[in-house]
Parts: structure tokens; sequence; C-alpha cells
């Protein structure tokens, strides 16, 4: 018997040896396999804040750029506005020379053609006079001087007039 005891207490010591074999908690691995999805979510998290941020980063750069770009191009505007202003006063400007020289001319014609008339109506007046032989020799030098003061005027007249139309020509 004492065999059989041996025997049953050798059987009895494998199977409680066999019996404490590991037994996995369940709960534990429940736990476990909770923090690893909170732990994998997470990292998720910040790998979707990550590219959020980036691609507020982006965006915001590009906004900056569209900023810049529509700066310049608000100066580059401005620019063109002020050159256009610019040439349209130049424009205006050389019109402006351009009637003035004119009026220059036509003045110095008039001024010609009242000399011209002035100088005939002298001429005429002197030859009648000295026909009719109511001349004194200082009366009749006086009237010379005038006449050729006023040929020497139509003279200065004329060139006058050569001077304002070269500078017409020049401004067109």
């Amino acid at each position: 018997m004492r065999i059989n005891f041996l025997i049953l207490l050798g059987l009895f010591s494998l199977q409680s040896a066999l019996a404490q074999e590991t037994v996995i908690d369940s709960v534990k691995v429940k736990q476990e396999k909770l923090v690893l999805e909170q732990q994998k979510a997470e990292k998720e998290r910040i790998k979707a804040e990550e590219k959020i941020i980036k691609e507020q980063q982006k965006a915001e750069k590009e906004r900056q750029k569209a900023l810049k770009e529509a700066e310049k191009a608000k100066k580059d505007a401005e620019k063109a506005q002020k050159k256009a202003e610019k040439e349209l006063k130049q424009a205006e400007k050389a019109v402006a020379q351009r009637e003035k020289a004119k009026n220059n001319i036509e003045k110095a014609k008039s001024k010609i053609d009242s000399n011209k008339k002035d100088l005939e109506k002298d001429k005429e007046k002197f030859e009648k006079l000295r026909r009719k032989g109511k001349l004194t020799p200082e009366d009749e030098l006086k009237w010379r001087e005038k006449i050729l003061k006023k040929e020497n005027k139509a003279l200065e007249l004329q060139l006058d007039l050569e001077k304002a139309e070269n500078k017409l020509r020049k401004l067109e």
C-alpha cells in the first residue's frame, strides 16, 4: 500500500504541478489591450494634430504669400497709375505748349499786319506831305526816322514770328 500511496502522491503532485500552469488573467489582459489601444489612439491623435498643424502652417504660408503678391500687385498698380498720370500731365503740358506756340504765332502775325498797316499809312502820309511841300528838312528827317523805326520793328516782329514757328516745329 505504500507503493500505491506513493504512486498516488506522485500523481497528485504531478497533477498539482501541471495545474499550476500560468493562468493568464483575462482582466489584466483586457487592461493591457485597453492601455495599448489607448496609447495607439493617443499616437494617432497626436499624428492627426501634427498633420492639422502642418496643414494650418502651410495654409498660413500660402495666405501670407497671397497677401504679399496682392500687396506687390497693388504697388505695381499704383506705380502704373502714377506713371499714367505723369504721362497724361506731360501730354497736357505738350498740348498747352503747342497751343501757346500757335497763339504766339498768331499774335506775331497780327502784330506784323498791324505794323505793316501803320508803316504804309505813315509812308502815304509822308509822301502826301512831301508832294504838297509842307515838310521842312527837320520834319522830313523825323518822318524818315519814324518810318525807319517801323521798318526795323517789322524786321524784329518777323524774327519773333520765325522763332515762334521754330518753337512750334520743335514741339511737334
